[in-house]
């Protein structure tokens, strides 16, 4: 009886770059960016509304007027605020990049994983190279293995 096992390898996905990829990324990105941008205003509403409270209409997130509780909140919220803006400066820069990428040149634009079934006497090395799939327009031209 042949033993054989199944395990998870990496698959690089590179991508060839023409106008529709950057375009499409584009896209892409402004998206999470407004994704983000909702997300601060809702934030900066919170901690507003916080803010706003006396200790009575903080009772119902803190228990009675605790202002340890309510700073403790606020200091949250703030630091997912710093967070969030640094997530967008990094979109953005991304953003930025895309118009210096040069048309053809192949880029990794991500990473999956596959199962390769592995037995006795086979090499390991070769069946754990890099697989990579080579996509243009969204559309596979390739497949290494």
């Amino acid at each position: 009886m042949i033993k054989s096992i199944k395990v998870k390898r990496p698959v690089m996905v590179k991508t060839i770059v023409t106008d529709g990829f950057k375009q499409q990324a584009k896209e892409e990105l402004n998206k999470e960016i407004r994704l983000i941008d909702n997300q601060i205003m809702q934030l900066e509403l919170q901690t507003k509304q916080i803010q706003d409270q006396t200790g009575g209409g903080l009772s119902q997130y803190f228990g009675e007027g605790n202002p340890d509780q309510t700073q403790q909140a606020i200091e949250e919220i703030l630091h997912r605020l710093q967070q969030m803006g640094e997530l967008k400066q990094e979109l953005q820069f991304q953003k930025d990049n895309i118009d210096h990428l040069s048309l053809n040149n192949v880029i990794v634009t991500g990473s999956l994983e596959n199962y390769v079934e592995l037995k006795p006497g086979e090499n390991l090395y070769e069946k754990f190279k890099q697989a990579e799939i080579l996509v243009k327009d969204g559309v596979i031209q390739d497949i290494i293995d």
